[in-house]
């Protein structure tokens, strides 16, 4: 317990300390979006490109630690946006911003401390490896489906925008770059590894204490029983499901079961919250999930990780 105390503690003290400092004069209104995207289009990319440009190209077997992870997830996400219909008779615009909300995790910010806390380095290139195709594939198809349902716009509009958004994107730009670098053998000399270096290393403290200063503004509101629904879901259906295909059914490696299974127990992230105030669908909703998630998360990722622990998986 004290191994796991020492990995979680570091990650929700700098996040209390975000949140704590985000009720101050010191952070004004719009400190948290500057460091969120320092993080976001500087920092995080430089991670993922420094674990993939001077090493090997990844084995094509990796595919299925995605496929596990991502199979998995659209059950999930299927199920939610069943669930909401049946028992709140919720639009399929609605739904599907709540099965968002269930499915997408904080994990380029907080998931990238505590993976890295227990399985290294290659334990963080496998999770930025799904971060990447969670932006590819989860933010277009919730996309598509509450355009369609709000009628918004014709289908090639929808498609266009969408992946539009999906080539600017740089966790994408970066796996791009560093996948072809490594497959053209290029040189890495070690004054690019050092200048990359210095953002790198800042994506987990920065990033975690951006997540506390944003969730500093942020109020529960709305139906609290929705909102609790997407919690239970994100925070335990989500992950059982992921250890269950990837560990009994595909039978994957130790590392990538547990990879997988900490980046579902994460808690549901801002992106998602931001998506449902864009479309001013489930926002009040979206915002409580996140917060009430992140707060439980510090007890169900020790709950996950006792568990990889004791089936000898971390």
């Amino acid at each position: 317990m004290a191994e796991i105390f020492t990995i979680i503690a570091p990650v929700f003290i700098i996040m209390m300390l975000g949140y704590g400092l985000g009720k101050t004069r010191l952070f004004p209104d719009g400190s948290a979006p500057i460091l969120i995207s320092f993080v976001w289009y500087v920092a995080i990319p430089a991670l993922l490109f420094r674990s993939l440009a001077p090493n090997e190209l990844p084995d094509a077997s990796e595919l299925l630690f995605v496929l596990a992870y991502y199979g998995s997830l659209y059950v999930v996400y299927a199920l939610a946006m069943l669930s909401t219909r049946l028992l709140f008779g919720l639009t399929t615009a609605e739904q599907a911003t709540f099965a968002f909300v269930t499915c997408f995790g904080n994990a380029g910010f907080i998931g990238i401390p505590i993976v890295e806390g227990v399985y290294g380095e290659e334990g963080v290139r496998l999770l930025l490896m799904l971060v990447s195709f969670h932006s590819l594939t989860l933010l277009p198809v919730t996309t598509v489906i509450v355009e369609r349902a709000a009628d918004a716009t014709e289908g090639p509009g929808i498609a266009s925008r969408t992946f539009a958004s999906v080539r600017q994107n740089p966790i994408i730009i970066a796996l791009l770059v560093g996948l072809g670098w490594s497959a053209l053998s290029l040189p890495y000399p070690h004054w690019l590894d050092k200048v990359l270096e210095l953002p790198a290393v800042a994506a987990a403290p920065v990033g975690l204490f951006s997540v506390g200063l944003s969730l500093a503004s942020v109020r529960i509101a709305g139906n609290i029983t929705h909102a609790m629904v997407a919690v239970s879901l994100k925070l335990m259906i989500l992950p059982l499901t992921v250890f269950l295909v990837a560990h009994f059914l595909m039978g994957l490696p130790d590392v990538w079961v547990g990879v997988a299974t900490l980046m579902a127990a994460l808690p549901s992230g801002m992106i998602a919250y931001s998506f449902a105030s864009q479309y001013g669908i489930g926002a009040r909703r979206a915002a409580t999930a996140v917060l009430i998630s992140t707060g439980l998360s510090a007890a169900t990722l020790s709950v996950v990780l006792f568990g990889l622990k004791a089936g000898g998986l971390s």
